[in-house]
């Protein structure tokens, strides 16, 4: 089952009211907020109202239930990540991919993200893209990965991936796994250095 919001049937016949977006931007702020504090799976309608000084039945109004709120606050999380990784990459202070991937990891964003995108995703109820569009943290990473290695074709792709993967899946389980923040750290370096490698000898997978 594919997730459709409600909100997304309005269309071009139905202005949306400034009212109504100001209130959706509220409960997707109250959710993120929620979000830092509780598990996903406690977060109740009532506490996003609550939290928001909206009542409980506009999440079902606007979203069409509080699994499309979670979905559009995944949303909206993605394009914040996405936004903070392209301004981290022109800090000078970030000498390398490590140094960029670590800031990224420490982004409280990232670990909501992560935590919110997994829930949606057992419960596959996540929104698939259409055509050739990528989620903002997906096309975000692709790109930051490009401009810091200097490669380019599927190559970008590849690396942007084993790099989110592996992002992402260490918040999940190194816990589990008993992987120290140490032991991540030096995984991430070793990556860098094998796409560096790519870079400098021109290899490509391909070949």
């Amino acid at each position: 089952m594919t997730l459709t919001m409600t909100r997304d049937h309005v269309g071009p016949s139905r202005r949306r009211l400034p009212i109504q977006i100001a209130n959706e931007s509220k409960m997707i702020e109250a959710t993120i907020s929620l979000l830092g504090e509780v598990e996903v799976t406690r977060i109740t309608s009532r506490m996003i109202a609550e939290r928001s000084g909206t009542a409980t039945n506009y999440i079902t109004r606007y979203f069409g239930g509080r699994d499309a709120l979670l979905a559009a606050t995944a949303e909206e999380l993605g394009r914040r990540v996405a936004t903070g990784m392209e301004a981290m990459n022109g800090r000078p202070d970030l000498a390398g991919p490590l140094e960029l991937l670590e800031a990224v990891i420490a982004m409280p964003e990232v670990g909501i993200w992560f935590s919110l995108f997994r829930y949606l995703s057992g419960r596959n109820l996540t929104d698939v893209p259409q055509g050739d569009s990528k989620p903002p943290l997906v096309a975000a990473c692709e790109d930051v990965v490009a401009r810091i290695f200097g490669i380019e074709g599927d190559d970008v792709q590849l690396w942007s991936n084993v790099f989110l993967t592996y992002i992402m899946g260490g918040l999940a389980f190194n816990p589990l796994l008993g992987t120290s923040n140490e032991e991540g750290e030096k995984v991430l370096a070793k990556l860098a250095r094998i796409v560096e490698l790519l870079r400098d000898n021109r290899i490509s997978l391909d070949s």
